[in-house]
């Protein structure tokens, strides 16, 4: 794979670009705003907790100027996928595959699951269905805590970071097969999975329980699952995430609270649901709670303490659909 462009480099997506292009790879970022202006001017600079780098890559918000890909990287986030559906289209050749980084369920996941309609919340027009289609798309599930500190440069707070790779049908392709092979020596952690619903929900359940709490209480969750009522109240997000996956026949959920309160208690990252309520950004609440709560309906699952989040949620954003 010689041409490979990162769709959108905030957080997820810079961290990705700075590494595939210090090893040497063919990168560029589509990327606006005053990002664009700073990686054009001083490169993609990438923080962590071993070392700080600063890489040169082309970097524009004109698609259309780099041409068809041998590989799409799409790091926007859920809410924002149907507008960029625009400047995706000139980066696809015939047989370009589009990587989706994604937190929360993805606007394909009811692709090859039969009986199950799609997620109109995620793609209310059809337009990603229709004009990038489902039959492009692979699954990115990052575990990678990342913030984006000054415009264009990239901060990764932990040092092990996890990238798994998977085809929507749960096929060992041989497309899967040489993405990996190209991502794996710049990314450590790159793996690929034969069950890639699996690990879309065993990250998601640690979203559904960390994102509203902390939301709600404007606090990373490092200060609050030390309380015994707030960990009662993720514990029981927890469960209900996990019941609704299990109810669509998802296999091999791994609840693992104790875990995953550990990790970020010790983290202390805000998610990045936090960060872009703080930063008046819109937030993930469709991909990473509504969308859920859409399915647990269609599978007979209650899930009383996510409605009520939820609900709270969506009246503090100002929503009311």
């Amino acid at each position: 794979m010689n041409r490979l462009c990162i769709f959108g480099a905030g957080a997820v997506g810079g961290h990705l670009a700075a590494r595939l292009a210090r090893a040497g790879l063919d990168v560029s970022v589509v990327v606006r705003g005053p990002a664009l202006a700073a990686i054009q001017a001083r490169g993609l600079r990438l923080v962590t907790p071993d070392e700080d780098f600063t890489v040169r890559l082309r970097a524009t918000d004109r698609a259309e100027s780099l041409g068809p890909q041998d590989l799409v990287i799409c790091t926007v986030k859920a809410h924002g996928l149907p507008a960029a559906v625009d400047g995706l289209k000139p980066l696809l050749g015939p047989d370009t595959p589009v990587v989706f980084a994604l937190n929360g369920l993805p606007w394909w996941y009811s692709h090859g699951v039969p009986g199950m309609p799609p997620l109109t919340r995620l793609d209310p027009d059809g337009r990603l269905w229709r004009e990038i289609g489902p039959e492009r798309a692979l699954g990115l599930v990052v575990v990678s805590p990342n913030e984006v500190t000054a415009p264009g440069v990239v901060r990764n707070n932990h040092a092990v970071n996890t990238f798994t790779l998977g085809e929507p049908g749960d096929a060992m392709t041989h497309r899967l097969q040489a993405i990996a092979r190209t991502l794996a020596p710049a990314l450590p952690g790159t793996s690929v999975t034969a069950h890639l619903r699996s690990a879309i929900w065993n990250k998601l359940l640690t979203n559904l329980a960390s994102s509203p709490l902390a939301a709600l209480a404007d606090a990373a969750c490092a200060e609050l699952l030390p309380l015994p009522r707030l960990r009662e109240v993720f514990v029981r997000l927890i469960d209900e995430g996990a019941a609704v996956a299990r109810a669509l026949g998802v296999p091999d959920i791994r609840p693992d609270v104790e875990h995953r309160m550990e990790r970020l208690v010790a983290s202390r990252h805000p998610p990045s649901f936090l960060q872009d309520l703080r930063a008046g950004r819109p937030v993930e609440i469709d991909a990473q709670m509504l969308a859920v709560q859409d399915l647990a309906r269609q599978a007979g699952v209650a899930t009383p303490v996510l409605d009520s989040l939820a609900a709270l949620l969506m009246w503090r954003l100002g929503r009311s659909d």
